[in-house]
């Protein structure tokens, strides 16, 4: 049975989902940032071909971008773990971050942040078919990053999802403040205290990992 959380963490994809309107159930995305360890439903989703996908993917963008030149910065090195005023953490792991060819420079008041000349992108790379929330989840990455890495503070970072075959750009323009609030709203539905809208159905429950033990009103089947 699932613990409760020592404060309150959330995915961006659990996130992204939510503010695109493709997971009704804000429930589950509730209990999954205010509790851990609970009982997991069996899948039919092949993850080790998912994972394969993947990285043969994320391998090919990442080559494609040092034969143009740029510096390359993949998952581990961008993680986000942030922590916000209200005490919510906020994490996720954008596939690649690239920066235009050029030199570091060195911070003036000592300090070990590295500041970086260029303006830099995130990229996340799909493998299905194009969603709302992808778009979303890499505006999210857009909005936080310069907040949780320091060699990205003070930047205004690009974006694209990349899918097999095409791409969507998004400009920094598209976080706008309107964007932030939405951010902020939604964040509020999912580390709020009070647990938030529960929608079982057959397409919901399909792709939801919480097990009936933790949810009595899943349906199976």
């Amino acid at each position: 049975m699932a613990t409760k959380r020592d404060g309150v963490f959330v995915w961006i994809t659990w996130l992204a989902k939510v503010m695109a309107g493709e997971q009704n159930c804000e429930w589950a995305s509730w209990f999954k940032a205010h509790h851990e360890n609970y009982d997991k439903a069996p899948s039919d989703f092949d993850t080790v071909k998912w994972n394969i996908e993947h990285t043969r993917h994320l391998r090919r963008l990442r080559l494609e971008r040092r034969k143009l030149g740029e510096r390359v910065f993949l998952q581990g090195e961008n993680a986000i773990r942030l922590t916000l005023p209200s005490g919510v953490v906020v994490a996720g792991k954008p596939d690649l971050i690239t920066l235009p060819d050029g030199q570091p420079t060195a911070p003036s008041d000592g300090q070990p942040t590295t500041l970086w000349i260029g303006q830099p992108t995130i990229h996340d790379v799909k493998t299905g078919r194009e969603r709302c929330s992808d778009r979303i989840q890499v505006m999210l990455y857009m909005h936080l990053v310069p907040q949780a890495l320091p060699a990205y503070a003070g930047t205004r970072p690009a974006g694209c999802v990349v899918y097999n075959g095409s791409k969507v750009d998004i400009l920094p323009e598209a976080v706008d403040q309107k964007f932030i609030e939405a951010f902020e709203y939604f964040l509020g539905v999912i580390a709020g205290l009070e647990p938030a809208w529960k929608v079982p159905s057959c397409h919901e429950c399909r792709f939801c990992d919480i097990a009936r033990t933790e949810c009595p009103e899943r349906i199976e089947g």
